[in-house]
């Protein structure tokens, strides 16, 4: 009796031990370096850098590539990520990037986010900063973006400056639009009561 009950012990042991580490495994297929660059390829993969990642099955500098079914490139980088509810992974100090075909790029940098791999979603809290290549820096408290078409919608209003001066706006869009005849557009709409304050040039005053 003595020796089954070490041995059943021993199981326990490790038993406590494996669970975990399978679990880890699991989960570190929600974040990926895509291999394929395909939106529907394999799941994701990432490593965490340290065992305390493990113990606490969390993960430290998971990233995400892959590509959407319009072309666009969209990477994501996090400071440390942990399973969520359902298929959802919550990633804290992250930053995001979006590479159009056109050769537009738009840069996001938030606190946290909830990364849906089933609904291929991502959205964006605690305060977002993004940045476009078309001369853009705005603020907005939260947005979502797909992972599987080019689609970045805020969930409130935005304000920043642009081209043309400082600016504020009820939601901001960046979508991918088509015309018969024209090759596609990628472009960033602003809506719900656009305010603009313009700046000209500091050295248009100069001029005679």
């Amino acid at each position: 009796m003595a020796a089954y009950d070490n041995t059943h012990s021993r199981v326990v042991a490790w038993l406590k031990v494996v669970l975990p580490l399978v679990a880890l495994a699991i989960l570190s297929t929600l974040f990926l370096v895509s291999q394929r660059h395909e939106p529907t390829g394999s799941l994701p993969y990432t490593t965490a850098r340290n065992s305390e990642a493990l113990r606490e099955q969390s993960m430290i500098g998971p990233n995400y590539a892959g590509v959407t079914t319009d072309g666009a490139a969209i990477s994501l980088d996090a400071e440390s990520a942990r399973p969520g509810t359902g298929s959802t992974v919550v990633a804290q100090g992250l930053t995001g990037a979006i590479r159009t075909p056109d050769g537009g790029t738009l840069d996001l940098v938030a606190a946290s986010a909830d990364v849906d791999t089933a609904a291929r979603s991502a959205e964006l809290t605690g305060g977002v900063k993004i940045e476009t290549s078309t001369g853009f820096t705005l603020d907005t408290k939260a947005l979502t973006a797909s992972l599987s078409e080019t689609s970045v919608v805020t969930e409130g209003a935005v304000e920043g400056h642009g081209p043309m001066g400082r600016m504020s706006a009820g939601k901001m869009e960046l979508r991918r639009e088509t015309a018969e005849g024209q090759a596609p557009a990628y472009v960033l709409l602003f809506t719900d009561g656009v305010k603009l304050v313009y700046q000209p040039p500091a050295n248009q005053g100069d001029r005679p």
